[in-house]
């Protein structure tokens, strides 16, 4: 399945895998330049017609001609803005000659302007080159991104998909993150957190972070609220000064009956979202969330309860319910109606489908979702990626 990264990645190569070369102009820059030239000369031809052999308001416009340039390299390329200084200077040249301007100003004026062409020309080069850095950049963190956001495990009992979608501004990388580990003994643990901020530090903060998390979810069985404990414990030792927010699920095997129990702990995060086979939805909230991680330490507590066969268990970042312009109440209320409207659809349909209604945009925040369904008969493969019909990892 194609993520987002793959969409951008694949739109950056040209035939045969190559990389395309980067253009940050548009032919409007260059369209201005020339018309701020041809009206400048206009100006300056038209006035000299209309007062033939009487001084002209006007006079010798030619050195306003340096404007081209400048209007050029405001967002097109090096060699766009020396094209058309170029053009400006000649103009420049032909307007002393047809104005009879002698002496130092018809050398003056049209240098002015092939010296204001090649100061534009730097300037665009320099621009250029450092929106190139910034292009590399943000690529180069998505890549990271997703390689620390690897494939879930396929449990024979549980059905699994996960998708992520990055903040439109910024780096379009930051610190949600999603996992899920076979648990010891058996049974998968669920983690969904969020790193404060949406940037390149985020998201490093948030791979060392997830990695520890996840390496003592695989350590030895113990309940989510003991593991969140230890990871908080470890990450000053670590060097990780981070602020983050995080569920952690334990899903035990399944029972006879296809149930799973499980307990969870939450440190500031949107507590766990149960959806029943017919559309009921449940908010899995055991009282006021504990801290966030990092905060100052604190005593966590678990919560139990039944993951039922066909029900759906979503984990989700804040990001998917707030919105600059709306109350985070109605945020909550549209995932439930879009949770309940959708309910009967397989859980990568149901992300894509939550996601559709609740972002139809590009998000300001990044999102991260994780929804489990006890399995059915016949159901699915893991799932990952974003607004896309499910597949198979790879």
């Amino acid at each position: 399945m194609r993520t987002p990264h793959d969409r951008d990645a694949a739109s950056s190569r040209g035939p045969g895998g190559s990389p395309r070369p980067r253009t940050f102009g548009a032919p409007l820059w260059p369209l201005l330049g020339l018309l701020a030239t041809a009206a400048i000369a206009a100006v300056d031809i038209g006035a000299g017609l209309l007062h033939a052999g009487r001084p002209s308001p006007v006079a010798n416009v030619s050195g306003t001609l340096a404007i081209a340039p400048v209007l050029t390299s405001a967002g097109g390329t090096r060699r766009q803005t020396l094209a058309v200084g170029l053009v400006a200077a000649l103009t420049a040249a032909a307007l002393v000659l047809v104005d009879g301007v002698h002496g130092v100003p018809a050398v003056a004026r049209p240098a002015v302007v092939l010296a204001t062409a090649l100061l534009g020309t730097w300037l665009a080069g320099a621009r250029d080159r450092q929106l190139a850095q910034l292009q590399d950049r943000r690529e180069a963190a998505r890549t990271l991104q997703e390689a620390m956001l690897t494939d879930p495990p396929e449990p024979a009992d549980l059905e699994l998909a996960i998708r992520y979608l990055p903040a439109s501004s910024g780096d379009r990388v930051g610190g949600d993150w999603y996992d899920a580990v076979p648990g010891p003994g058996g049974g998968t643990v669920l983690v969904i957190g969020d790193v404060t901020g949406h940037d390149v530090r985020a998201a490093a903060a948030m791979g060392q972070l997830r990695a520890v998390l996840r390496a003592y979810a695989v350590d030895r069985a113990e309940s989510p609220a003991r593991l969140l404990t230890r990871v908080e414990g470890a990450a000053p030792l670590l060097g990780l000064d981070v602020l983050a927010t995080a569920v952690v699920v334990r899903l035990a095997p399944a029972a006879a009956d296809g149930s799973h129990a499980l307990t969870w702990s939450t440190a500031g995060h949107p507590p766990p979202v149960l959806v029943h086979p017919g559309g009921r939805v449940e908010v899995l909230a055991d009282g006021a969330p504990d801290l966030l991680l990092g905060l100052e330490p604190a005593s966590r507590h678990d919560a139990t309860g039944v993951l039922p066969r066909g029900a759906t268990l979503l984990l989700h970042t804040d990001g998917l319910v707030e919105r600059r312009e709306a109350d985070l109440d109605d945020g909550f209320r549209r995932l439930h109606e879009a949770l309940a409207a959708h309910a009967a659809l397989p859980p990568g349909e149901l992300v894509d489908a939550v996601l559709a209604q609740l972002l139809p945009g590009e998000p300001d925040d990044d999102v991260a979702l994780l929804a489990v369904r006890a399995r059915c008969p016949g159901a699915g493969l893991v799932t990952r990626g974003s607004r896309a019909a499910p597949a198979p990892p790879g």
